[in-house]
């Protein structure tokens, strides 16, 4: 039976279709916010373009989730950590450090002096923490959405499950799969929960401005399952089938959902157990599977610059030309900010990102070898010393998700 560990082992351990799908997902992600962000939003959500919303963001954390559970099963917990702020710091940093003090300051209504002395433009700075803040003094205060990058309310979640996986790491569970995938239900079953009392909670959560219940209770709690379900389908990967049947029916499951579902039906808690998987099914199926190699983009990892800088760009043009996206037209919009977000993308890349992905070689340098459990140790270690983090292998030096 071939499994996706054999497919895997196939490739080498690199899979180019992870590439494709990066590039995929937040492609994806870009159209939903050009809905968003022009005040389309229930226009999106009256189709089947309102699934992506719901689809796309999971998708790509069970994407990092299966390419970084190679690297938490080799490296020590302070080598993986900082390999991993490697990967993100950089981009996020420049992408505030940008929106601060150039976007802002260009397209602010208060004057210069009122701007860098406000203290909503300190605060937002609070965003490399984790800490988000979407406002800037004076900024796209007349746009449909005034959040500056809305997008960055991902990075806490993110953060949450790189600290779950530092967790299982410190307490050796990353070493035994059988208790993260023991984990990973018991998470499942704790948003299950979770989702029974989050209908009546969920109404009353402005009134009760709590960060901390806001936090557990949004959509974006559904992100740290879907990271688990891709580490336990990497460490699962030479007993989970390689499945193109399997995956055509996660993908009719996503259409049928898609096309007679409506835009509540991931809150059902009945529903998240059975999607969040097939999901994640599809996704590392997906990333498997032969892709085309898409023009332009074999040299750097553009995805995660797409991600963080897009939702800026597309702000400035609505700030700009505010009645060029106004009523049916306004789905032309991604078509003159995707060429934005990808300039900015590839320089980000190739100024901040590559660079600090090499930097990384210098202080992560212990490894300790992942320990058996039946057939899941890592076959393509010794590949991986020979290459660089553009073309190691998936889950080891590549993990640039």
């Amino acid at each position: 039976m071939k499994t996706l560990g054999s497919a895997l082992d196939e490739q080498r351990g690199f899979a180019q279709g992870f590439d494709f799908l990066r590039i995929f997902l937040a492609t994806g992600i870009i159209a939903w916010h050009t809905a968003w962000l022009t005040g389309h939003v229930e226009t999106a959500k009256a189709s089947a373009f309102w699934f992506s919303q719901y689809a796309l963001v999971p998708m790509f954390f069970a994407l990092s989730g299966f390419l970084v559970a190679g690297s938490s099963m080799r490296l020590s917990t302070k080598d993986f950590l900082l390999n991993r702020a490697a990967r993100i710091l950089p981009a996020l940093f420049a992408d505030i450090v940008f929106a601060a003090l150039l976007i802002g300051a260009l397209v602010t209504t208060l004057s210069a002096k009122q701007y860098f002395t406000d203290t909503t433009f300190f605060t937002y700075f609070l965003n490399i923490t984790g800490w988000m803040q979407y406002s800037l003094p004076g900024v796209f205060e007349n746009n449909p959405k005034p959040e500056v990058n809305g997008a960055l309310w991902t990075i806490p979640f993110e953060l949450g499950c790189y600290a779950i996986l530092a967790g299982l790491m410190i307490s050796g569970a990353i070493n035994r799969p059988r208790l993260v995938l023991l984990f990973t239900c018991a998470v499942l079953i704790a948003r299950i929960l979770l989702g029974l009392v989050a209908a009546p909670v969920s109404e009353h959560l402005p009134s009760l401005g709590n960060p901390t219940l806001q936090f557990f209770f949004s959509f974006g709690a559904l992100l740290w399952p879907s990271f688990l379900i891709g580490i336990v389908l990497y460490q699962l990967r030479y007993y989970v089938p390689f499945s193109k049947t399997i995956a055509i029916g996660a993908l009719c499951a996503a259409i049928l959902v898609s096309a007679f579902g409506d835009a509540g039906l991931l809150s059902n808690p009945a529903v998240v157990p059975i999607i969040l998987p097939l999901l994640g099914y599809l996704t590392v199926m997906i990333g498997l599977s032969p892709m085309p190699r898409l023009p332009g983009f074999g040299t750097g990892d553009y995805s995660y610059g797409l991600y963080l800088y897009h939702t800026p760009f597309l702000q400035l043009l609505i700030h700009y030309f505010p009645e060029t996206w106004i009523g049916d037209r306004w789905w032309t919009l991604f078509f003159a900010g995707f060429p934005l977000a990808l300039t900015a993308a590839v320089i980000s890349w190739h100024l901040f990102e590559y660079p600090s992905l090499k930097l990384r070689r210098s202080f992560v340098t212990k490894h300790r070898p992942e320990l058996g459990f039946g057939r899941f140790e890592d076959r393509t270690h010794a590949a991986s010393s020979q290459c660089t983090p553009r073309t190691a292998p998936t889950g080891q030096a590549y993990d640039v998700a």
